[in-house]
Protein backbone atom coordinates (compact mmCIF):
# COMPACT_ATOMS: atom_id res chain seq x y z
CA UNK A 1 0.00 0.00 0.00
CA UNK A 2 1.43 3.38 -1.00
CA UNK A 3 0.50 6.93 -0.18
CA UNK A 4 -0.14 9.92 -2.38
CA UNK A 5 1.06 13.36 -1.30
CA UNK A 6 0.07 15.37 -4.36
CA UNK A 7 -1.65 18.47 -3.01
CA UNK A 8 -3.23 19.54 -6.29
CA UNK A 9 -6.89 19.37 -7.17
CA UNK A 10 -9.26 20.48 -9.93
CA UNK A 11 -12.65 21.92 -9.14
CA UNK A 12 -15.71 22.60 -11.18
CA UNK A 13 -19.40 22.91 -10.69
CA UNK A 14 -20.39 19.49 -11.91
CA UNK A 15 -19.22 16.29 -13.52
CA UNK A 16 -16.52 15.93 -16.12
CA UNK A 17 -15.98 13.71 -19.11
CA UNK A 18 -13.01 11.45 -18.91
CA UNK A 19 -11.06 9.77 -21.73
CA UNK A 20 -10.14 6.15 -21.95
CA UNK A 21 -6.84 4.67 -22.94
CA UNK A 22 -6.39 1.55 -25.07
CA UNK A 23 -3.41 -0.71 -24.75
CA UNK A 24 -2.22 -3.34 -27.10
CA UNK A 25 -0.13 -6.38 -26.51
CA UNK A 26 2.22 -8.33 -28.75
CA UNK A 27 3.00 -11.92 -29.51
CA UNK A 28 5.92 -13.60 -27.87
CA UNK A 29 8.87 -13.76 -30.28
CA UNK A 30 10.28 -17.25 -30.72
CA UNK A 31 13.70 -17.88 -29.32
CA UNK A 32 16.45 -18.03 -32.00
CA UNK A 33 18.03 -21.40 -32.70
CA UNK A 34 21.81 -21.38 -32.28
CA UNK A 35 23.77 -22.28 -35.44
CA UNK A 36 25.76 -25.49 -35.51
CA UNK A 37 29.41 -25.12 -34.45
CA UNK A 38 32.06 -25.12 -37.20
CA UNK A 39 35.48 -26.76 -36.89
CA UNK A 40 38.24 -24.44 -35.72
CA UNK A 41 42.02 -24.93 -35.60
CA UNK A 42 43.95 -24.20 -32.40
CA UNK A 43 46.97 -25.19 -30.27
CA UNK A 44 47.23 -28.89 -29.44
CA UNK A 45 49.57 -30.57 -26.92
CA UNK A 46 50.19 -33.64 -29.06
CA UNK A 47 51.21 -31.54 -32.04
CA UNK A 48 53.50 -29.46 -29.81
CA UNK A 49 55.30 -32.57 -28.44
CA UNK A 50 55.59 -34.09 -31.90
CA UNK A 51 57.15 -30.92 -33.28
CA UNK A 52 59.61 -30.63 -30.37
CA UNK A 53 60.66 -34.29 -30.73
CA UNK A 54 61.12 -33.99 -34.46
CA UNK A 55 63.27 -30.86 -34.18
CA UNK A 56 65.39 -32.51 -31.48
CA UNK A 57 66.01 -35.62 -33.61
CA UNK A 58 67.01 -33.54 -36.64
CA UNK A 59 69.51 -31.41 -34.73
CA UNK A 60 71.09 -34.41 -32.96
CA UNK A 61 71.53 -36.20 -36.32
CA UNK A 62 73.17 -33.14 -37.83
CA UNK A 63 75.57 -32.68 -34.93
CA UNK A 64 76.47 -36.41 -34.74
CA UNK A 65 77.37 -36.71 -38.43
CA UNK A 66 78.78 -33.19 -38.96
CA UNK A 67 81.17 -32.90 -36.02
CA UNK A 68 83.78 -35.24 -34.54
CA UNK A 69 83.79 -36.46 -30.97
CA UNK A 70 83.62 -34.99 -28.35
CA UNK A 71 82.20 -31.83 -30.02
CA UNK A 72 79.15 -33.64 -31.39
CA UNK A 73 78.34 -35.02 -27.92
CA UNK A 74 78.56 -31.50 -26.46
CA UNK A 75 76.11 -30.08 -29.01
CA UNK A 76 73.79 -33.07 -28.63
CA UNK A 77 73.69 -32.51 -24.87
CA UNK A 78 72.72 -28.87 -25.43
CA UNK A 79 69.92 -29.93 -27.79
CA UNK A 80 68.62 -32.48 -25.27
CA UNK A 81 68.68 -29.83 -22.51
CA UNK A 82 66.70 -27.40 -24.66
CA UNK A 83 64.23 -30.20 -25.46
CA UNK A 84 63.68 -31.00 -21.79
CA UNK A 85 63.05 -27.32 -21.03
CA UNK A 86 60.62 -27.16 -23.98
CA UNK A 87 58.74 -30.20 -22.70
CA UNK A 88 58.47 -28.67 -19.22
CA UNK A 89 57.11 -25.44 -20.71
CA UNK A 90 54.61 -27.45 -22.74
CA UNK A 91 53.34 -29.30 -19.67
CA UNK A 92 52.93 -26.04 -17.76
CA UNK A 93 50.96 -24.51 -20.64
CA UNK A 94 48.76 -27.60 -20.74
CA UNK A 95 48.01 -27.28 -17.02
CA UNK A 96 47.09 -23.63 -17.56
CA UNK A 97 44.59 -24.66 -20.25
CA UNK A 98 46.46 -23.20 -23.19
CA UNK A 99 46.05 -26.37 -25.22
CA UNK A 100 42.41 -27.14 -25.94
CA UNK A 101 40.57 -30.18 -27.24
CA UNK A 102 39.93 -30.64 -30.90
CA UNK A 103 36.89 -28.82 -32.19
CA UNK A 104 33.87 -31.07 -32.34
CA UNK A 105 31.66 -30.95 -35.38
CA UNK A 106 28.02 -32.01 -35.18
CA UNK A 107 24.60 -31.03 -33.93
CA UNK A 108 24.09 -30.04 -30.27
CA UNK A 109 22.89 -32.67 -27.81
CA UNK A 110 19.39 -31.21 -27.82
CA UNK A 111 17.99 -28.99 -30.54
CA UNK A 112 14.55 -27.50 -29.99
CA UNK A 113 12.45 -25.85 -32.62
CA UNK A 114 11.35 -22.24 -32.20
CA UNK A 115 7.73 -23.28 -31.57
CA UNK A 116 8.42 -25.39 -28.43
CA UNK A 117 10.74 -22.67 -27.18
CA UNK A 118 7.99 -20.11 -27.61
CA UNK A 119 5.42 -22.27 -25.83
CA UNK A 120 7.89 -22.90 -23.02
CA UNK A 121 8.48 -19.16 -22.55
CA UNK A 122 4.74 -18.54 -22.40
CA UNK A 123 4.23 -21.40 -19.95
CA UNK A 124 6.88 -20.04 -17.59
CA UNK A 125 5.51 -16.48 -17.71
CA UNK A 126 4.22 -15.53 -14.25
CA UNK A 127 0.49 -15.04 -13.95
CA UNK A 128 -0.84 -11.50 -13.60
CA UNK A 129 -3.34 -10.78 -10.81
CA UNK A 130 -6.91 -11.28 -12.00
CA UNK A 131 -9.79 -9.18 -10.70
CA UNK A 132 -12.06 -11.32 -8.54
CA UNK A 133 -14.88 -10.56 -10.95
CA UNK A 134 -13.27 -12.71 -13.67
CA UNK A 135 -11.27 -15.14 -11.54
CA UNK A 136 -12.89 -18.49 -12.25
CA UNK A 137 -10.44 -20.86 -10.56
CA UNK A 138 -13.08 -22.07 -8.10
CA UNK A 139 -15.71 -22.42 -10.83
CA UNK A 140 -13.35 -24.53 -12.97
CA UNK A 141 -12.73 -26.83 -10.01
CA UNK A 142 -16.49 -27.19 -9.53
CA UNK A 143 -16.93 -27.99 -13.20
CA UNK A 144 -14.20 -30.62 -12.98
CA UNK A 145 -16.03 -32.21 -10.06
CA UNK A 146 -19.29 -32.00 -11.99
CA UNK A 147 -17.76 -33.96 -14.88
CA UNK A 148 -16.17 -36.52 -12.53
CA UNK A 149 -12.66 -35.08 -12.85
CA UNK A 150 -12.49 -35.25 -16.66
CA UNK A 151 -13.39 -31.98 -18.36
CA UNK A 152 -15.03 -32.40 -21.77
CA UNK A 153 -13.23 -31.46 -24.98
CA UNK A 154 -15.69 -28.60 -25.48
CA UNK A 155 -13.97 -26.79 -22.59
CA UNK A 156 -10.54 -26.74 -24.28
CA UNK A 157 -11.16 -23.36 -25.94
CA UNK A 158 -12.40 -21.89 -22.66
CA UNK A 159 -9.35 -23.13 -20.73
CA UNK A 160 -6.98 -21.79 -23.43
CA UNK A 161 -8.53 -18.32 -23.36
CA UNK A 162 -8.59 -18.35 -19.56
CA UNK A 163 -4.85 -19.05 -19.43
CA UNK A 164 -4.30 -16.11 -21.80
CA UNK A 165 -6.37 -13.93 -19.49
CA UNK A 166 -4.27 -14.92 -16.49
CA UNK A 167 -0.85 -14.68 -18.16
CA UNK A 168 -1.10 -11.09 -19.44
CA UNK A 169 -2.76 -7.83 -18.44
CA UNK A 170 -2.74 -6.55 -22.04
CA UNK A 171 -6.01 -6.48 -24.02
CA UNK A 172 -7.86 -8.29 -21.27
CA UNK A 173 -11.27 -7.11 -22.43
CA UNK A 174 -10.64 -8.59 -25.88
CA UNK A 175 -9.60 -11.91 -24.35
CA UNK A 176 -12.58 -11.75 -21.98
CA UNK A 177 -14.85 -11.46 -25.01
CA UNK A 178 -13.34 -14.62 -26.50
CA UNK A 179 -13.63 -16.31 -23.12
CA UNK A 180 -17.34 -15.49 -22.90
CA UNK A 181 -17.90 -16.91 -26.40
CA UNK A 182 -16.06 -20.10 -25.41
CA UNK A 183 -18.33 -20.39 -22.37
CA UNK A 184 -21.51 -20.87 -24.45
CA UNK A 185 -21.02 -24.58 -25.30
CA UNK A 186 -20.42 -25.43 -21.63
CA UNK A 187 -23.93 -24.36 -20.61
CA UNK A 188 -25.39 -27.07 -22.84
CA UNK A 189 -23.26 -29.76 -21.20
CA UNK A 190 -24.16 -29.31 -17.53
CA UNK A 191 -26.87 -31.52 -16.14
CA UNK A 192 -28.05 -29.85 -12.93
CA UNK A 193 -29.65 -26.52 -12.20
CA UNK A 194 -27.05 -25.31 -9.70
CA UNK A 195 -24.13 -25.77 -12.12
CA UNK A 196 -26.14 -24.19 -14.91
CA UNK A 197 -26.76 -21.11 -12.78
CA UNK A 198 -23.03 -20.93 -11.99
CA UNK A 199 -22.14 -20.98 -15.69
CA UNK A 200 -24.74 -18.27 -16.41
CA UNK A 201 -23.29 -16.16 -13.61
CA UNK A 202 -19.81 -16.53 -15.12
CA UNK A 203 -21.16 -15.20 -18.40
CA UNK A 204 -22.84 -12.26 -16.66
CA UNK A 205 -19.63 -11.40 -14.83
CA UNK A 206 -17.63 -11.47 -18.05
CA UNK A 207 -20.22 -9.29 -19.81
CA UNK A 208 -20.17 -6.77 -16.95
CA UNK A 209 -16.37 -6.72 -17.00
CA UNK A 210 -16.24 -6.12 -20.74
CA UNK A 211 -18.74 -3.24 -20.59
CA UNK A 212 -17.44 -1.58 -17.43
CA UNK A 213 -15.11 1.40 -17.24
CA UNK A 214 -11.93 0.52 -15.30
CA UNK A 215 -12.78 2.96 -12.52
CA UNK A 216 -16.21 1.38 -12.07
CA UNK A 217 -14.41 -1.31 -10.11
CA UNK A 218 -12.66 1.19 -7.82
CA UNK A 219 -14.28 2.26 -4.56
CA UNK A 220 -13.42 4.56 -1.67
CA UNK A 221 -13.66 2.28 1.33
CA UNK A 222 -13.14 5.00 3.96
CA UNK A 223 -12.43 8.71 4.20
CA UNK A 224 -12.24 11.53 6.73
CA UNK A 225 -11.39 15.23 6.92
CA UNK A 226 -8.76 16.65 9.28
CA UNK A 227 -7.42 19.95 10.55
CA UNK A 228 -4.17 20.09 12.54
CA UNK A 229 -4.20 16.29 12.58
CA UNK A 230 -7.63 16.07 14.27
CA UNK A 231 -10.63 14.57 12.48
CA UNK A 232 -13.19 17.34 12.05
CA UNK A 233 -16.76 17.59 10.63
CA UNK A 234 -17.02 19.38 7.29
CA UNK A 235 -19.36 22.04 8.71
CA UNK A 236 -16.50 23.20 10.97
CA UNK A 237 -14.03 23.42 8.08
CA UNK A 238 -15.89 25.89 5.85
CA UNK A 239 -13.60 28.30 3.94
CA UNK A 240 -10.56 26.41 5.24
CA UNK A 241 -7.88 24.30 3.61
CA UNK A 242 -8.52 20.94 5.22
CA UNK A 243 -6.80 17.60 4.84
CA UNK A 244 -8.56 14.54 3.48
CA UNK A 245 -7.45 10.96 3.97
CA UNK A 246 -9.11 8.25 1.89
CA UNK A 247 -8.50 4.63 0.92
CA UNK A 248 -9.08 3.55 -2.69
CA UNK A 249 -9.61 -0.16 -3.37
CA UNK A 250 -9.27 -1.38 -6.95
CA UNK A 251 -11.33 -4.51 -7.61
CA UNK A 252 -10.66 -4.42 -11.36
CA UNK A 253 -7.76 -3.92 -13.73
CA UNK A 254 -4.89 -1.54 -13.06
CA UNK A 255 -5.80 2.05 -13.98
CA UNK A 256 -5.17 5.70 -13.13
CA UNK A 257 -7.88 7.43 -11.15
CA UNK A 258 -8.88 10.51 -9.21
CA UNK A 259 -10.96 10.87 -6.09
CA UNK A 260 -13.87 13.25 -6.53
CA UNK A 261 -15.05 15.15 -3.45
CA UNK A 262 -18.53 16.58 -4.09
CA UNK A 263 -19.38 19.07 -1.36
CA UNK A 264 -23.09 19.61 -0.60
CA UNK A 265 -25.03 22.17 1.44
CA UNK A 266 -27.65 21.43 4.10
CA UNK A 267 -30.29 20.78 1.44
CA UNK A 268 -28.07 18.19 -0.25
CA UNK A 269 -27.43 20.39 -3.28
CA UNK A 270 -23.89 20.08 -4.73
CA UNK A 271 -21.80 23.18 -4.13
CA UNK A 272 -18.37 22.34 -5.53
CA UNK A 273 -16.51 19.24 -6.69
CA UNK A 274 -12.77 18.80 -6.16
CA UNK A 275 -10.77 16.20 -8.07
CA UNK A 276 -7.76 14.74 -6.26
CA UNK A 277 -5.29 12.54 -8.22
CA UNK A 278 -4.28 9.19 -6.76
CA UNK A 279 -2.27 7.89 -9.73
CA UNK A 280 -2.07 4.26 -10.79
CA UNK A 281 -3.89 1.70 -8.66
CA UNK A 282 -3.06 -1.91 -9.54
CA UNK A 283 -5.42 -4.87 -9.46
CA UNK A 284 -6.78 -5.80 -6.01
CA UNK A 285 -4.63 -3.09 -4.36
CA UNK A 286 -5.50 -0.40 -1.84
CA UNK A 287 -3.97 3.03 -2.13
CA UNK A 288 -4.03 5.79 0.47
CA UNK A 289 -4.86 9.37 -0.49
CA UNK A 290 -3.55 12.02 1.88
CA UNK A 291 -3.80 15.53 0.51
CA UNK A 292 -5.29 18.98 1.12
CA UNK A 293 -8.63 20.25 -0.19
CA UNK A 294 -10.49 23.54 0.11
CA UNK A 295 -13.88 23.31 1.82
CA UNK A 296 -16.48 25.77 0.36
CA UNK A 297 -18.35 28.14 2.65
CA UNK A 298 -21.75 26.41 2.32
CA UNK A 299 -20.51 22.82 2.59
CA UNK A 300 -21.92 20.65 5.35
CA UNK A 301 -21.38 17.18 3.81
CA UNK A 302 -19.52 15.52 0.96
CA UNK A 303 -19.73 12.52 -1.33
CA UNK A 304 -16.34 10.90 -2.01
CA UNK A 305 -16.00 8.55 -5.00
CA UNK A 306 -13.58 7.52 -7.78
CA UNK A 307 -13.57 8.94 -11.31
CA UNK A 308 -11.35 8.51 -14.35
CA UNK A 309 -8.08 10.42 -14.23
CA UNK A 310 -7.51 13.31 -16.59
CA UNK A 311 -4.19 13.95 -18.28
CA UNK A 312 -3.64 17.10 -16.28
CA UNK A 313 -5.09 18.24 -12.99
CA UNK A 314 -4.79 22.03 -12.46
CA UNK A 315 -4.06 23.44 -9.04
CA UNK A 316 -7.15 24.25 -7.01
CA UNK A 317 -7.73 28.00 -6.99
CA UNK A 318 -10.64 29.27 -4.87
Amino acid sequence: MSGSTDDTARTDGGGATRGTRDTSGGDVDPEPVEPEPTPESGPNLAAFLLTAGGVTAVFIAIFVFAFPEPINQYFAGIVLGVTVITLIVGMVLDLLGYFGDEAKVGVPDEVESSEPAQLESVRKRPNKPLPKQINFDDEIRQLRDHFDGDLPDQMDAFLTEYEKLKSSSQNRKVVAGSLRAALNPIAALVTDEETEEMVDEMGDQLFAYIKADPVDNMVVTEHAFYTDGVQTPIAELQTEQARIKATVHNKGDSAKAEVAVRFKNEAGVPVKTAYLPVGEVVTEARKELNTSVYVPSLATAADVFVVRATQDTPVLDM
